[in-house]
């Protein structure tokens, strides 16, 4: 009776052959089932992402509304050595609106990022408790259409000024531009690091209209607009390369418009109706096509 029962415990037993099998199947259902899964993980940071940017427009229309239609301003001090105790960015300006910081980053975001973002000090700036975010909002993941909605310029006569636009002035707000996905920097090699921008640099600059070149920023002849580089950028390294916009979703950014509409597309879609050249040399050449500008 006991023989019996350890020849049938051993009949149980896999052989060798029988277990490189099973083996080899569960490595056939992980190579199908992985890239799936990672799928959607991806669908899901993207449209986390999404919801993150209808909030943002939510908190952008809020402030639009307190501040007699106008803008936020993208920085308050473009012309003097900037820091949390002197400066603003469009970011703090909205964070009373939207009440938590999480929602300016992109769950997609795998680039390295600082360690230490935001100093803490709730005594920074008395009164104003959001002033300890100034480092982490330069590093966000919604890069603003500022260069139109809200540029900052130097006129001919050196002084810097800011003009935020009226958001009733935006002819077509289920076009036009509010936030972009955004990357801070890249190393040599590529790939993304130190998080997002907030600010995010258009393609084009300029349009040909009857014959004349017409500046679409409309921020007067002569006039140096504040920004961290010329239109974009053809090095495929560079953090310019879409202007710090970032397809942190494979292959495909973020946006949402001025009228709350958030869709992912390609990098092909934001600088569509333009001849995208270094320095904006440039023109754009179907402004129907163009979601970056008001008209």
């Amino acid at each position: 009776m006991i023989s019996s029962f350890i020849v049938a415990r051993k009949n149980l037993a896999f052989t060798l052959p029988e277990l490189l099998i099973v083996l080899a199947i569960i490595a056939i259902l992980a190579s199908v089932l992985f890239p799936v899964f990672k799928m959607a993980k991806g669908a899901a940071y993207r449209a986390t992402c999404l919801s993150n940017f209808k909030q943002l427009q939510l908190a952008t229309t809020l402030y639009v509304t307190d501040w007699d239609d106008r803008m936020m301003p993208v920085n308050h001090q473009p012309s003097a050595p900037a820091n949390s105790t002197n400066d603003r960015t469009w970011v703090q300006l909205t964070l009373p609106y939207a009440r938590t910081f999480g929602i300016y980053n992109c769950p997609s975001d795998y680039g390295q990022k600082p360690s230490l973002e935001t100093t803490f000090d709730q005594d920074l700036v008395p009164g104003d408790t959001y002033s300890q975010y100034y480092s982490a909002s330069l590093r966000v993941n919604a890069g603003y259409n500022y260069a139109y909605l809200a540029p900052v310029f130097r006129t001919i006569g050196g002084v810097w000024q800011a003009d935020p636009r009226s958001m009733s002035s935006v002819s077509e707000p289920s076009r036009t531009l509010l936030f972009v996905d955004s990357v801070w920097g890249r190393t040599e090699n590529g790939p993304p690091f130190g998080g997002g921008s907030w600010l995010v640099v258009p393609p084009c600059r300029f349009e040909i209209r009857n014959g004349q070149r017409y500046d679409t920023f409309s921020i007067g002849a002569g006039s140096q607009i504040f920004s961290p580089t010329l239109g974009w950028d053809k090095d495929k390294d560079s953090p310019y390369l879409y202007g710090s916009a970032w397809p942190w979703h494979q292959g495909r950014m973020n946006i949402i418009r001025i009228d709350g509409s958030a869709v992912s597309i390609s990098s092909d879609i934001l600088s569509a109706g333009c001849d995208v050249r270094e320095k904006w040399q440039g023109s754009i050449r179907d402004i129907s096509q163009y979601i970056w500008d008001l008209n």
